[in-house]
Formats: C-alpha cells, structure tokens, sequence
C-alpha cells in the first residue's frame, strides 16, 4: 500500500488541496461546526493511500473519493476519539463501514448526522419540512421578534460600553452617535473622525468599545442591557437592512415589553436553570458572573429554541430526521448565544469558537434563530442555516457520486470501556493535545440546547461534569495508563494489512515518548512520517505550530523492529509556506523533537 511509503510530491499536492479548504470546508463537514476539525483533503490522502498502490490513483480519489468504494468494500474505518466526524464522514464516502466513538454527546450527534447524510441522504421532502417548522416557529414568536411590522435579525446589547462602529451595509458603515444615540450611515471609510449629522458632534469611527451605553437601556438579560437593532423587511423584491436605537421611545417601550413576555416564558424552561459545573474553561464564565444556562441565551433565544424544539417533537416521527433537526439547532447555538462575538466589519456575529467561546464579550448582538425567509437566512447562524446547510451536504453528496450505502456506528462513550470492533483494516487516531484543557466546556452552548430536545436520550444521563472527567488529556496524571490501554485494545483488534494513522504534535521529546512507547509495548512499528497541515490559522490551541504529522504504524514481530522509516516532511513544509504562513524554523524544531523520540523509543533509521 502506498501509504507506507507516499512520495513527497503526493503529500504537497494534499496542501494545495488543503488550501482550497482553507476559508470554506466541504459541505458534508459543514452540517455542524465542531471544535478542531481537521482537513478532509488529510484523511482522503490517508484513505486513497492505504487502498491504492498508485500515485495518480491516489490523487483522483482525493479529488473523487467514490473511486475508493470498490476497494474499501467490508473494510472497517475506526476512530476512538470521533470528534466532529470529520475523518468518519470521509471513510463512509471513500465506502469504508466506520465505527466511531467519543465521549462527549455533541460530537456523537454532529457525527451521527454527517454519517446519516454520507450514508442514506436526507428524508423526502424534507426542505419542505424545515420551511413548515421555522414558519410555524416565526408565526407563534412574531410578538417577541417583530417590531413595527419589520423582523429583527439581532438586538444589539452590552455588558459595559459599547462600539460607535455598528455594521455594515454595502460599501457605508452603520454609526452610532456616543453623544445623541441616533444611527446613521456613512460613507467615508478611511476618516476615523467624523461629524454626527444629528447632533453635529465629533465622533470616532471605531469597533472598540469606547462609548458608554444610553442611560436608558433596558436589562435584557442579567448583566447585558439593549440599545439597538437590526430590522428587515421586504421590499421592491428584495429584503432591506436598517437600524434603530433606543431613543426612539417606541422602541424602548417595546423591548420592555419583550423583555417581560420572554422571561415569563423562560422560566417554564427548567432544563436551563442548572447550574453550569465548576470545571476546565468554566471558571471565565464564573469570574463574569455567569451561573447557569439562563445567562448564556437571551430569554428571546431561549424561547425560540423551546418553541422550535415542541414543533419539532410534534411533526417528526422518524428518529434519524428527529436528530437531523436537533443538530440544526445545536449548530445555531454557536451564534444564537451571548458568548458569540459581534463583529462590525462584517455585520454579523462570530461564533463562538475556539478557546475564546467562553470569552464574554463586552458587547455582542442577540441573534435571532429564527430570522429568515423560507430557508434564506437573515442574520448569521440562523436555524435556516443550519438546515440549509444539510440540505447542501445532500446536494454536494449527488454531485460527487451519491450516497455511500456503508454501515456507520458511533458510540457514546470512554474508549476506555466500549468494545472495539473484532477487526479493523485502518484507525485514525486523533488524540485531544495542545495547551486546550476541556472539550466538556467548549459544549455549554451545544449541550444545553440539545437537552431541550427531550426525545434524545443520550443527554439523560451524560452531564457536562462527568464528559471532562473522562476526558483523555496528556495534562492528566493518569493519561499514560488510559492512552496504554487504547492501544493494547487497538492490538487486538487489528492485523498484520492493518494501519494505524496517529495525528499529533509535540513541542517535547518526553510526550512523543509517552505517546510512541505503547505502540512498541504492543508490537507496532512505525513505517512512515508525514507532515501535514492541522487546522486552520484560528486552531484550538492558538499555537505558533500550523502542522501535525502522520504517523504510520503496522503490526510486526519483535524480531522486525529495526527497519527504516520512511520520511516525509521538508518538502512539503516548503511547499506549505508558499500558501499558507507558517514558521519553517519552528515546524522543523517541532518536527526534530518527533525524530529523537522515535529514536529513542524505537531506535528506528530514517530514509528521508
């Protein structure tokens, strides 16, 4: 197989496909958002190479990976630490049956519904559906998201002070005046300094939070106080933009209003009064005073998502299209909360990502889950969103060969305990590393939403505080031990054609070891190295490191140990550096510190 020995050329050729994945992933893999999602083009080179012996074979299956089909029949794909799905998603297209686990119970759901759409593809009808539910969803929510006839697709609010530089429509900026509040556009884009054509005062131009909030801006929310929004409304076939402020008096009397009606709504919705457990990430959200699920959504947010969870409930029967809806909802989260991030420049919110998801932004924009026409958003990270994006996945899948027809099954639970299967042919293995502490905390947003859905059992009896328990890190004292039993659970499920691809990185010498060691204890050898993007220039772990490498092993007999390894990372960090910005330097330190620990450990030659 060519994996034990690819080219350096082939491996290059993977980053420019990378690089196509940089800005936008592929549509199956934008179903849900999850943390640390590698690149597809990564596990299509993996996959291609272990099924096929020829180079240009292997780059036609990255490009078509329904040429893998054929050769991946009854082969089993298997990953102990699953993720988002990523490498799962792309073993059923290749036509590999996959088997996945994970502990925490967003990731089993964002995989089991890529796996749902790569396997079967999406219900009949079902676009009609999600137009049927979110219409049924705005129809009984338009008191709470309508003002003066006009939808709103956010609300903006602040914890403290607030930005003059508001959005964007076009080409002109949205401005709020610090000193008469009134909101105006502007077309200069380069003058910081600008006149208010109401009040005829000098103001900066600015996304910094410089200005104090209007004295009269209403608590929306523990801590977070309204003082504008965003209005849509149709008109001349087309749907405008505008924006209001709270010293139009009809305005703020209406937040009021709506600020009353959601909380006696949200109180109903006792799923969101537990308290968030005191663990990894959390204590930011502790030190801003952020207690429970309630202070993490709007009520207007909350409510919208109750309402669409019992409309769901109450129209789908199917289980599989049950969770499909359930995973749009998930995915909205990640906008539709106060920890996403406002941001001017492109006139929507972020989402919350990364380490800084449990950052608390001073001001952000409520954005409103339920804003769109049909399944044409009208804010970002809407619901329509994220349905629309499942239907994508479907169409991208038709356009690529179909659906795949593989067996798929994801597990909820520790590595540690679950069964693995009797044999598999390739393991991709994707351990949790890096500086990042908890996956549990990155979930808040994802985990309380999804346990409003009250036909998904696995939320019963899983908390966020067991999930980071249970949790594999390299930063706990008893990883060496757990990491040892995965992979003596790998041996005996594998075979001698069998593969192993760890995916990781070090900055030391002593984890490459801890890492590597077992492998030797349970009779694995390493045949090749590869150097590879991870993710993308906003990664987990804000690291310097832009690279993993590929680590092949196969089974072997003692007697064996001392073959050559076969090498590639030079050439292709070169290659990389013509498309991306990275640190040659520091890739080639990082990569050194791999090269002495499998010396060491295995005392292995390199044939690079």
């Amino acid at each position: 197989m060519l994996l034990d020995s690819a080219p350096g050329d082939l491996v290059s050729e993977v980053i420019l496909e990378v690089k196509k994945e940089k800005g936008r992933r592929l549509p199956i893999h934008g179903v849900h958002r999850w943390w640390s999602r590698r690149f597809s083009a990564v596990y299509r080179f993996i996959l291609g190479a272990y099924l096929l012996e020829n180079e240009k074979h292997v780059l036609e299956a990255i490009h078509h990976p329904k040429l893998m089909r054929e050769k991946a029949v009854r082969k089993v794909y298997f990953e102990p630490f699953a993720g988002g799905g990523t490498g799962l998603a792309e073993a059923a297209l290749a036509g590999f049956n996959v088997y996945g686990v994970d502990i925490n119970p967003v990731a089993v759901m964002a995989t089991k519904a890529s796996l749902s759409i790569v396997s079967k593809g999406i219900p009949d009808n079902f676009a009609q559906t999600c137009e049927k539910i979110i219409s049924k969803a705005q129809s009984e929510l338009r008191e709470i998201w309508e003002f003066n006839g006009k939808l709103i697709s956010y609300i903006f609010v602040s914890r403290g002070r607030i930005p003059t530089w508001l959005s964007v429509i076009g080409e002109k900026k949205i401005v709020l005046c610090p000193h008469c509040y009134k909101i105006f556009e502007t077309a200069e884009t380069n003058n910081l300094e600008i006149i208010c054509p109401f009040c005829g005062e000098e103001l900066e131009v600015t996304s910094k939070p410089i200005a104090s909030l209007p004295p009269n801006a209403p608590e929306i929310v523990s801590k977070w106080r309204a003082f504008a929004l965003e209005l849509r409304w149709y008109s001349n076939k087309k749907w405008e933009k505008g924006y209001s402020s709270i010293v139009d008096y009809n305005l703020l009397r209406w937040i009021e209003n709506t600020i009353e009606k959601t909380r006696n709504l949200s109180k109903k919705l006792k799923v969101f009064f537990e308290e968030i457990p005191n663990f990894g990430e959390t204590n930011r959200l502790k030190r801003a005073d952020i207690k429970s699920a309630l202070d993490i959504y709007a009520p207007h947010q909350l409510v919208s998502f109750a309402v669409y969870s019992e409309i769901v409930k109450d129209l789908v029967r199917d289980n599989d299209e049950y969770e499909l809806f359930a995973v749009a909802a998930s995915e909205a989260s990640k906008c539709c909360n106060l920890l996403a991030k406002w941001y001017p420049p492109l006139g929507e919110c972020t989402p919350a990502g990364g380490v800084k998801a449990l950052w608390v932004p001073e001001y952000t924009a409520i954005t409103n889950p339920l804003a769109s026409s049909g399944l044409k958003p009208l804010a970002r990270g809407t619901l329509a969103s994220a349905l629309r994006a499942q239907i994508r996945a479907s169409h991208y899948l038709e356009r690529i060969g179909g659906t795949s027809k593989v067996s798929t099954t994801v597990i909820l639970g520790d590595a540690l305990d679950v069964p693995f299967p009797r044999k598999i042919d390739l393991i991709g293995l994707d351990p949790p590393y890096g500086k990042f502490g908890s996956y549990a905390s990155l979930s808040i947003p994802h985990y309380y939403i999804l346990k409003a859905f009250s036909n998904l059992a696995i939320f019963n009896s899983y908390n966020l505080k067991t999930i980071e328990a249970k949790e594999l890190s390299s930063r706990k004292k008893d990883f060496q031990n757990k990491w040892k039993v995965i992979i003596e659970k790998i041996a005996r499920s594998t075979h001698q054609n069998s593969r192993v691809v760890l995916m990781f990185t070090s900055t030391t010498v002593e984890l490459w070891k801890n890492i590597l060691e077992p492998f030797k204890i349970c009779n694995f050898i390493p045949v090749a190295v590869y150097w590879v993007l991870g993710e993308g220039p906003s990664n987990l772990t804000a690291s310097k490191v832009k690279g993993i490498n590929l680590v092949v092993f196969k089974k072997t007999n003692t007697d064996e140990m001392n073959e050559l390894i076969h090498i590639v990372q030079e050439e292709v960090i070169r290659e990389a550096k013509r498309v991306f910005k990275l640190n040659e330097d520091l890739e080639r330190e990082v990569n050194s510190k791999l090269l002495t620990a499998l010396k060491q450990v295995f005392d292995i030659v390199s044939t690079y």
